[in-house]
């Protein structure tokens, strides 16, 4: 809302106000204004004028201009943008001064100075480009002569989105750091800070209906102490899902060839994987069986090999898989609510028979984190180096209690182990078979105490140690966008033992409290910490954050202090904490836990 003094219609377009004022508070309220002496509306342009502008919080000004121009429809226009603040223990005290250039209908940029007190003056860009066809951006920083760090420092980024014709699309994603400790140090939000690798990838896809085609080029630049993978120079890759019309069979073909780029004192080479397969889909009203036989080729063309060992190493192996499945419900009464409940029983049975891979390369795989998920996957491994030999069954269960009224899952509780009918002789490098005719049982459920309230707990139990290898349980509460509590418990056996409180709530009218406590109780350390204020009224808010961290790879604690201030409809002044904030608690700017 706004008045003037005087409005004058100068021509069709043009209009000019005297002893103007603006403001987004309700009437009778001034919490803050902007006020001119004179402004100028040009409708043609899209731009505003005014001349001695002051910005006033309550009746203190806090910036004066002689002059500004500003965009009064959706037209972008240049100029200065709101500057950002803030403060921390490994950079000092730091004010970053945008400024967005309007280039084209179709291009822009922006450019930045941010002068931070212990390090230096840090120069940054971002440039946008559209065309009919694609999209793209490039950004870089720049810090001459670190203080801190004792070199000049630099991000370089380039993300590329296209699609060509009907089919074909491109994604292109460049990042380069100057070295590994970037982001911890010079790092603006939660979100990079905690950044372990950068990639830079080159993608060409294909996709037509059940079949799809990828040609990619990859590397990675490690942020952390682990060794830099292997490069795909190139990587083809090819799947397909084909139905066929006249049988309940479905035709699966997978292939990938894919050279890895040489590495010191390392194998390298070409691997090519060829994964075909066939399902039968049969399934009635409350059960489904679907029986699935594959054949997985992997060809190798190795340099650099040891003494002795083969260049051209291969591997054959056939796959056999049941997946099976049986849906019963019944009507149930729970609490004086009717409800319905169901059982579901599922029984995977896969067989792989063993092949002696020891003389196989390892260049991209690993082994898997044990999950519910896991129970039904044909192969222990990601990655196509290795192809786990397996003779088992899974049993697994799964209940649910369902409101009739809408299908709104209230509870759901699941349970599942592996039956071992031999051991599992392929391994990684260094690794040993697996012995055991158990697996770990694994256990999940998920409930919805109340409309707002959430709980979920997953459990992997090892039954040979009588012991728990990995738990986690989470406790969600949410009614609306100001009242938000999180607790969660992680565990991972002789490993971390952590727990995690954040809330955001009211203290008083139009004041909230928010806190973040991550705290490890295998270290008996506090690993990050935020606490902060807000105040949010009808027409501005005032966030004051401080956040006690640890970095991820040295160990050391960081104090950064953030300071915000929205002027809603006009701008907002200060640091990211909306960012931080949306990554430290679960549910901060969503209404998802209220729907």
């Amino acid at each position: 809302r706004g008045k003037a003094d005087k409005v004058e219609k100068v021509n069709a377009s043009i209009t000019r106000l005297q002893g103007a004022t603006y403001s987004t508070c309700p009437a009778g309220r001034k919490d803050w204004e902007l006020r001119a002496q004179q402004v100028e509306l040009d409708q043609a342009t899209g731009e505003g004028r005014a001349k001695d502008v002051t910005l006033r919080l309550g009746r203190v000004p806090v910036l004066y201009a002689p002059s500004l121009s500003f965009p009064i429809d959706d037209r972008r226009k240049s100029g200065f943008l709101a500057p950002s603040i803030g403060n921390s223990s490994t950079s000092g005290a730091e004010i970053g001064i945008p400024y967005y250039w309007n280039i084209a209908p179709n291009r822009d940029a922006t450019v930045s100075a941010r002068v931070l007190s212990k390090r230096g003056l840090q120069l940054g860009g971002e440039y946008r480009y559209l065309t009919s066809n694609s999209r793209g951006t490039v950004s870089a920083d720049y810090l001459p002569n670190d203080r801190v760090y004792g070199q000049d420092r630099y991000l370089f980024a380039y993300r590329q989105q296209g699609h060509y014709a009907s089919h074909w699309r491109t994604d292109v994603d460049f990042n380069q750091a100057s070295d590994t400790q970037y982001f911890q140090d010079l790092g603006s939000s939660l979100s990079t800070a905690s950044a372990t690798s950068l990639d830079r990838r080159v993608d060409l896809r294909y996709d037509n209906g059940p079949w799809s085609a990828l040609a990619r080029l990859q590397s990675l630049q490690q942020l952390g102490a682990t060794a830099e993978p292997y490069a795909r120079l190139p990587q083809l890759l090819v799947r397909a899902d084909l139905p066929d019309p006249r049988h309940p069979l479905t035709y699966h073909l997978y292939g990938e060839a894919v050279r890895f780029a040489p590495k010191d004192n390392a194998v390298n080479g070409t691997r090519l994987d060829l994964y075909p397969g066939l399902s039968l889909n049969l399934r009635g009203a409350s059960w489904f069986a679907t029986p699935t036989i594959s054949v997985r080729h992997t060809q190798y063309a190795l340099d650099n090999t040891a003494p002795g060992a083969p260049s051209d190493p291969s591997r054959t192996t056939p796959i056999f898989s049941l997946d099976s499945g049986v849906y019963f419900d019944r009507d149930v009464h729970w609490g004086g609510r009717s409800l319905i409940q169901t059982l579901e029983p599922r029984l995977y049975y896969l067989y792989v028979p063993y092949r002696n891979q020891s003389q196989l390369p390892v260049f991209d795989t690993t082994s898997l984190d044990f999950s519910f998920q896991q129970l039904f996957r044909p192969n222990r491994f990601v990655g196509a180096d290795r192809q786990g030999d397996a003779n088992q069954l899974t049993l697994a269960l799964t209940s649910r209690f369902l409101d009739p009224r809408g299908g709104r899952e209230l509870l759901r509780a699941s349970l599942g182990e592996i039956v071992y009918f031999r051991h599992r002789e392929v391994t990684l490098p260094a690794g040993s078979p697996a012995t055991g005719s158990r697996s770990d049982v694994v256990g999940e459920v998920a409930a919805a105490l109340a409309r707002h309230a959430t709980v979920s707990a997953t459990l992997q139990w090892d039954p040979t140690a009588g012991a728990a290898d990995r738990s986690v349980v989470r406790y969600h509460y949410q009614p609306d966008r100001q009242h938000i509590v999180n607790v969660e418990y992680r565990y991972r056996r002789d490993l971390l033992k952590q727990t995690d409180i954040s809330a955001l709530w009211p203290l008083g009218r139009r004041w909230n409290g928010i806190a973040r406590w991550n705290y490890s109780l295998q270290d008996r350390r506090t690993l990050e910490a935020i606490g902060g204020v807000e105040y949010d009224s009808c027409c501005w808010a005032l966030r004051l954050v401080a956040r006690r961290y640890v970095t991820a790879d040295q160990g050391k604690q960081n104090t950064a202090i953030y300071l915000q201030l929205v002027l809603k409809g006009l701008t907002s002044v200060g640091r990211g904490v909306d960012d931080l904030l949306e990554h430290g608690i679960l549910g901060y700017g969503s209404d998802l836990y209220t729907q």
